[in-house]
């Protein structure tokens, strides 16, 4: 098992429309090492603007900082037809090509943005045949394909889930990203990833509180019981990256000057409660 930051968890404009970081990556890097940090899920946008150069330099202070970038996480319109279509395959094959460059082992899609329920048979067939050639690229580069489960994407429900892995059943580099979205539920969320564990390959971590939905501490939050969740994955012989998504105190559009050592410490804080969770007994 290996745990990964997500530098979404560091980024002000996560949910900015325009989803500009504040700033480079490569200035946040020393901080991830100072917290203990050794692996990283790169956010998209933390590369999609960066010129040759500019990514070069973000490689360069990776290995500065020991830092493994693991995976990279994307998030493709996958439904769009004609010229549409088209520059949206342009711009994810550039992102393939970024994480190829910097080693990447793994990329993660939202499979979507639209809901399943909502696509008609041609935009769900786009969407297939549009993965399909995603993962066919990763295959060429060694690279592992993982599909998150997420709100209105292909992966909103264990039956759409379950069926686009059969439509894929061909690429032998496809997995999931298993994202626990069964909010206040934490026996669901253990029989969806029963359901789903055979192809699981990678787990995004995060907590909240029912009441209002505020992002918190994984032993915080009562979102989901993270000590029942991480030791059934742990019992389940899962072996792959644990993704650390959101923690409590992130800075936001509203609030950027936020401090982002709290953050870091907090970040900090939930790897060691994975850890302690992990190495506990059965």
């Amino acid at each position: 098992m290996q745990i990964l930051l997500n530098t979404i968890l560091i980024e002000p404009n996560r949910w900015a429309p325009d989803k500009t970081p504040q700033r480079p990556l490569s200035e946040h890097l020393p901080d991830l090492q100072r917290a203990g940090f050794h692996a990283l899920e790169i956010w998209q946008y933390h590369v999609s603007t960066l010129d040759a150069r500019g990514l070069t330099n973000l490689s360069t202070h990776l290995d500065a900082c020991a830092l493994k970038p693991i995976a990279m996480g994307a998030y493709p319109f996958l439904h769009l037809d004609g010229p549409e279509g088209d520059e949206a395959m342009v711009h994810l094959g550039r992102t393939v090509a970024y994480a190829a460059h910097l080693q990447s082992e793994i990329f993660k899609i939202f499979p979507g943005r639209v809901a399943s329920q909502q696509l008609d048979a041609a935009g769900r067939a786009r969407s297939v045949e549009h993965v399909r050639l995603l993962a066919q690229q990763l295959a060429e580069r060694s690279m592992l394909l993982t599909l998150e489960t997420h709100a209105n994407t292909l992966c909103d429900t264990e039956e759409s889930t379950l069926q686009l892995l059969d439509e894929l059943s061909p690429c032998e580099n496809v997995g999931l990203c298993f994202q626990p979205y069964t909010e206040g539920d934490t026996d669901a969320a253990i029989r969806m990833y029963d359901a789903l564990r055979p192809h699981i390959r990678h787990v995004h971590l995060q907590n909240r509180l029912r009441d209002d939905g505020s992002v918190t501490l994984l032993e915080e939050g009562d979102w989901l019981d993270y000590r029942r969740l991480l030791a059934h994955i742990r019992d389940s012989g899962f072996d792959g990256p644990l993704s650390l998504e959101f923690t409590a105190d992130m800075a936001t559009p509203n609030t950027p000057n936020a401090d982002p050592r709290r953050v870091l410490e907090n970040a900090a804080r939930d790897r060691d409660f994975t850890l302690e969770v992990w190495s506990s007994q059965s």
